[in-house]
């Protein structure tokens, strides 16, 4: 492991904790349930950790998380820090500094984390999930405008989030971030056939039968005993499909992308002195 995969192993460690003394469900998922499976932790390359859970059990966390973490740990919401750009849940570790290229102009925690996850139901109607769809584009495409601008974006979606900008929707991202929580959630998880990680950028591989997360399996993370989505194979087969086969040597890189990256000072050190939106 790597200096900031130790520091997320920690976070990971502690919302393990928390889960136990609240008797939530969790699950490891994305490429952490891969890592677990392949490498027993940290895909060598990656630089995250993501953790789900179902909703009711998701919003038990979110309650009272905070009270049961270590003072240095900052449950991150839309509610807790207003320009926060999502609607999931982060982790973050106020000690440390880690400010994403995407996230590097906002004025939110920008301490090194892990992502949590809901797990949401989906309608079985056709016509209903596609209105769930279209409305998911537009909030996302609302919320996205928030962060800055990337390398090797579309004319087409650089001028939608200028446009989107100039109507000022980068300063109503808690709004927007609350009506798609609202929206996602309305869909019940326990008479729904699909459990669906909506917060996730893989889009429908994300939309999987409940049978695949099950009561959940155990696995080794780094040391750590951990759940894991309990038809594995399944799970990961549907986001990777041949997910046991080598990758080629120039696809074994991390996806996130950072301007600073500091493991011993906080953010607030960067951050005060940054021009922010």
């Amino acid at each position: 492991m790597n200096e900031l995969q130790k520091t997320e192993l920690e976070i990971l460690r502690a919302f393990i904790v928390v889960c136990k003394k609240l008797d939530l469900q969790y699950y490891l998922v994305c490429g952490s349930a891969l890592g677990a499976v392949k490498y027993g932790g940290f895909i060598p390359w990656d630089d995250d950790v993501d953790v789900a859970l179902p909703r009711e059990d998701y919003k038990i966390f979110i309650d009272r998380a905070q009270a049961l973490l270590p003072k240095h740990y900052f449950v991150q919401t839309y509610r807790t820090d207003p320009a926060f750009p999502a609607f999931y849940c982060k982790i973050r570790d106020s000690r440390t500094t880690y400010i994403e290229k995407s996230m590097q102009y906002r004025k939110i925690n920008q301490g090194v984390y892990i992502d949590v996850f809901p797990l949401d139901g989906y309608p079985e109607d056709q016509r209903e999930a596609e209105r769930l769809e279209r409305r998911k584009r537009v909030l996302r495409r609302r919320l996205d405008c928030a962060n800055a601008f990337q390398k090797g974006q579309k004319p087409t979606t650089r001028a939608y989030f200028i446009l989107e900008r100039l109507m000022g929707c980068h300063r109503r991202s808690a709004k927007y971030a609350q009506e798609l929580d609202t929206l996602v959630a309305s869909h019940p998880i326990d008479s729904s056939s699909l459990w669906c990680n909506h917060g996730n950028w893989q889009g429908k591989k994300e939309y999987a039968p409940r049978e695949q997360y099950g009561d959940g399996a155990e696995a080794r993370f780094e040391g750590l005993t951990v759940r894991i989505p309990e038809d594995a194979d399944a799970y990961l087969t549907q986001k990777y499909g041949d997910w046991r086969a080598d990758l080629p040597e120039n696809e074994k890189v991390g996806h996130h992308y950072f301007t600073v990256c500091d493991l011993t000072h906080p953010y607030t050190d960067y951050c005060n002195s940054k021009k922010t939106s």
